[in-house]
């Protein structure tokens, strides 16, 4: 009768220790909702010196989400024509490259000439000591286009036309590590996309019908360099 009692006893306190027990609480389970960063700065260019836009962080498929930046200029190269007939990018200026900033021959009105130097370059790609001033103001006027402290993003039809540009700038003393190539707008090369022909461009803006378009940049009493 003892050990039975005691039995009993025993298995009394196991059930009592079992039953007291405080509960577990559940381990909640992350959030799935993505995190949104803000985005306040250009990224930092591996190569800081390339001009191309093969070795830029920024490309026609991720410009929109580096836009309207403060301190940061963003230039189209392409001519007003272009940009009326085939769209543009919310935010982007229309400095056109050619006959305005660079021609392949001395031109009125236009500021630098752009020739392949006789030595010192296997390929010509716009390099460095290709670009002539057509006037004494040439580099004058070019600096107060383009600010020598701010990040500057350049958009072109095929990225080449930035290329050139950003090399231009580098010729005048600019620091290529602050010039972007964020490549093409209009054409395809290789494996690089358009911009226009992104399905989520989300600051494209349509193109207009335009005829007889005629556009005279006039930059006052320059200098002629003979």
């Amino acid at each position: 009768m003892k050990k039975l009692y005691i039995q009993t006893f025993i298995l009394f306190l196991l059930i009592g220790c079992t039953t007291n027990q405080p509960a577990v609480e559940a381990t909640p389970t992350p959030s799935q909702e993505p995190v949104i960063t803000e985005i306040t700065s250009l990224p930092e260019k591996e190569i800081p010196d390339s001009p191309l836009a093969s070795d830029s962080p920024l490309s026609s498929e991720n410009i929109d989400d580096y836009l309207f930046l403060k301190d940061v200029m963003y230039v189209d190269l392409r001519s007003f024509e272009q940009q009326l007939t085939e769209g543009s990018i919310a935010g982007f200026k229309v400095i056109p490259f050619y006959e305005v900033i660079v021609w392949w021959e001395n031109k009125e009105n236009v500021l630098y000439t752009m020739k392949k130097p006789e030595e010192g370059f296997e390929s010509y790609l716009g390099d460095e000591g290709s670009f002539f001033p057509n006037y004494q103001e040439s580099e004058e006027v070019l600096n107060s286009i383009f600010p020598k402290n701010k990040q500057i993003v350049f958009m072109s039809t095929a990225g080449v036309e930035a290329a050139y540009m950003i090399n231009l700038l580098k010729q005048c003393g600019y620091d290529a590590s602050l010039l972007y190539n964020a490549g093409t707008f209009t054409n395809a090369i290789g494996d690089t996309k358009a911009y226009m022909n992104l399905e989520d461009h989300k600051y494209y803006i349509e193109p207009n019908s335009t005829y007889n378009l005629h556009v005279k940049f006039d930059w006052g009493e320059l200098t002629p360099i003979e």
